[in-house]
């Protein structure tokens, strides 16, 4: 996107036209911002429909700012006609907004009616210059955003990994808990972005290119690396109660993070489109640890429980499966290697689609959709934001409403965070402008500060908004300054503006329909629930011997259930920015959505091991805990819908005796044969995989009754 603004400035600089290559400028950027990824027709009727509606729009609001009336009428039904439009999905929500940004900008104000016409023509133009080189570039790299997202996808994972790893070590460290939570989040976002965009440019593309069909089997990799990375979620605290004494845990930790660090090369090298030449595998550093703990094992005079070290054995089992995984991986990178084709077998695709919203336009001319809701509030909030620029007679009061404009979002918490940013950020991003602009009077030197400033505006703006805008707003400045003079009035003029639009969005958001999290915290809570009873059920069975493993089905029970968490645990972080007197308890809250994740995780647990054990063990005597589980996670359902309390089954685990009572025989005996030497029998293998099922299922029951315990605390507040 830099490149299509400054590209216009140049040439207007160079001969003399540089109102018109600023307005040129303003239209690519505009374009722009609506600009997603998808496949080519979509792209271009979106960018071309985008560029020819921003200009009339932005030329017709020019033309009526003479007649107040007129032009308030015009603003409120273009605003709310843009703002509805997110009705139609993302993509028609960013054109949406860059409507709204086009006709706040201010282009044209005050001018005559013929200037006005060739400043609409420019703007085009300008629109046009940017569709054009955005379809270029997607004919020459077409899964560029993907690669980018999915290289984003593994660099997160490798922090979480490094952030887990600190677990070994330090258990109690609430701070690693919580960034691991929000990790989760990102990361199960981050892989249903990908997942949507790459199935759907692979039937875009009418068959899988080798680069197509790299990118899927690394994005399956990147849910089977985080399925297992879960599934190492165990009793930290109790590890490091036996074992603190010894380096194991510390040895743990390392070989943990330097998987990690190796998800990160893998996010560099895909964002890149690098070949991986060689992944290192940690043959040694597992066989030293495999080392370590045979030594800790046979120690006579060890005091550690055979089920706690049982439980280190199934966890250095999962690294060798995620350092196996991650090596195979890498492979994936070169698209030339034709061996790779044959992994895409049994993918079906249709079972990864997330269905569209239901309903039409029509159907959302209601005040109880939040889309006719928000296009209410952000069309009266920008018709009061020119009413009071127009009333004060504020120079440039346009930047009010196009404060408003990119401030108001559907959510109080995220309008109430964006407004604190905006501000914060435009008075960083002014002081840095007005350092410029004293040492230097140069358009040349403006132009080439415009291409830093500019890659890190887009670069940052979607992730850290804060940041965003304060590179934005001198990117902004400077370019106003190519053609009009820029004075510290105006600079103070600018902050005035961007508080007063923030406080209108702020108290507009607070006043008409406020939209606060507490009312979509029942549905969010209610999909959990669901979702994890739906994976527990697809997971369970296989051990039962009552239904065969089917790795599509329990990999569209794992997606729903990792996005109905993920959404879970948004709607929380957003509800703790609304007023105190619309929030839920939030401890109890956060413990439920803690005990929903925690259930995610053993499940995660089973789910990783399903298709190995499920083949060697089944346990037809499970059905009573199945349906016992079943049972009460449909209850916590049913009190979800009807607000009530339920009454939490306070012995599920009892259905698991026959399993704890295996288990103690295979404990009792492997104690024996260690006490004699026997470093070879078939308990050895046994008796950690009786120990990871049992402790699972143990654990999901304990999870399931805080879940009902948490929510009866609740009920009353949904």
């Amino acid at each position: 996107m830099t490149w299509c603004i400054i590209a216009p400035l140049i040439v207007g600089l160079l001969s003399g036209h540089i109102a018109e290559g600023t307005n040129m400028a303003i239209g690519a950027l505009c374009v722009g911002l609506s600009d997603s990824p998808g496949n080519i027709k979509e792209k271009a009727k979106g960018l071309i429909g985008g560029a020819f509606i921003n200009s009339i729009a932005s030329v017709i609001m020019a033309l009526l700012m003479p007649y107040p009336i007129f032009a308030g009428i015009y603003l409120f039904l273009t605003v709310f006609a843009s703002a509805i439009m997110s009705v139609f999905g993302n993509r028609a929500t960013m054109i949406g907004n860059s409507i709204l940004i086009a006709v706040s900008l201010g282009v044209g104000f005050g001018l005559q009616i013929s200037t006005i016409g060739i400043m609409g023509i420019f703007l085009l133009a300008g629109g046009i210059w940017y569709t054009f080189n955005s379809l270029l570039l997607w004919q020459i790299r077409p899964y560029a955003s993907i690669e980018m997202i999915l290289g984003e996808c593994y660099v997160l994972m490798s922090d979480y990994f490094n952030t887990k790893a600190s677990l070994f070590t330090d258990p109690e460290n609430t701070t690693t808990q919580n960034r691991l939570f929000d990790l989760q989040t990102k990361i199960d976002h981050k892989q249903e972005e990908v997942r949507t965009l790459l199935l759907g440019q692979r039937s875009a593309l009418q068959g899988a290119t080798p680069l197509g069909r790299s990118l899927i089997l690394m994005m399956r990799a990147s849910i089977d690396i985080f399925e297992k990375a879960s599934a190492t979620h165990i009793s930290y605290q109790e590890l490091h109660q036996h074992l603190h004494q010894t380096t194991l845990l510390s040895d743990m930790q390392d070989v943990f993070s330097k998987m990690g660090n190796e998800l990160k090369i893998l996010g560099n090298a895909i964002t890149r489109r690098k070949k991986v030449d060689f992944m290192k595998r940690h043959h040694q550093e597992l066989d030293a640890l495999q080392d370590k703990f045979e030594r800790i094992r046979d120690d006579h005079q060890r005091n550690i429980p055979i089920d706690i070290l049982a439980e280190v054995k199934n966890i250095m089992r999962n690294f060798n499966r995620i350092d196996r995984t991650i090596s195979e991986t890498s492979t994936y990178t070169d698209t030339k290697n034709t061996d790779n084709a044959g992994f895409t077998e049994g993918v079906n695709l249709p079972l990864f689609r997330t269905p569209m919203e239901k309903g039409t336009l029509t159907d959302h001319f209601t005040i109880k959709s939040i889309h006719f809701r928000h296009a209410l509030r952000i069309a009266i909030a920008m018709l009061l934001g020119m009413g009071i620029a127009r009333y004060f007679e504020l120079d440039r009061g346009y930047w009010v409403w196009l404060c408003i404009s990119v401030i108001l979002k559907p959510s109080f918490a995220i309008t109430k965070q964006r407004m604190l940013h905006r501000v914060v950020g435009t008075i960083l991003g002014i002081l840095i402008a007005l350092g410029i602009l004293d040492i230097f009077n140069s358009p040349i030197v403006y132009i080439i500060l415009l291409i830093p400033f500019g890659i890190g505006t887009f670069a940052t703006l979607s992730k850290d908004y804060r940041t965003g805008i304060t590179l934005l707003t001198p990117f902004i400045l400077l370019m106003i300054s190519l053609s009009t003079p820029f004075t510290y009035q105006l600079a103070i003029t600018r902050v005035l503006d961007t508080a007063i639009g923030g406080i209108i969005a702020f108290v507009v958001s607070s006043l008409i329909f406020p939209e606060y999290e507490i009312r979509k915290i029942k549905t969010k809570l209610l999909e959990a629930v669901e979702a994890d009873c739906y994976y527990f059920s697809e997971v369970i069975l296989s051990y039962t011997g009552t239904k065969s493993f089917d790795q599509n089905n329990y990999r569209l029970a794992r997606k729903k259930a990792q996005l109905a968490n993920a959404n879970l645990s948004v709607s929380f972080q957003n509800m703790l920015g609304d007023p105190k007197s619309t929030q839920l308890e939030g401890g109890n809250l956060y413990a439920f959505i803690a005990s929903s994740r925690m259930l995610f995780a053993h499940t995660a647990t089973l789910s990783a091991n399903a298709e190995r054990l499920s083949k060697k063990y089944t346990f037809p005597e499970l059905l009573p805990f199945v349906d016992c589980i079943k049972m009460q996670l449909n209850n916590i359902a049913i009190a979800i819908k009807e607000e009530k309390e339920i009454e939490v089954q306070p012995n599920m685990s009892d259905h698991l005796s026959f399993l704890i009572k295996k288990t103690d025989e295979l404990t009792s005996i492997r104690e024996n044969e260690i006490k004699v030497g026997i470093k070879s029998s078939p308990v050895i293998k046994q008796l950690p995989d009786h120990i990871l099922i049992t402790n699972q299922l143990l654990r999901i029951s304990k999870n399931v009754k805080f879940m009902g315990n948490y929510l009866n605390k609740m009920v009353q507040n949904l």
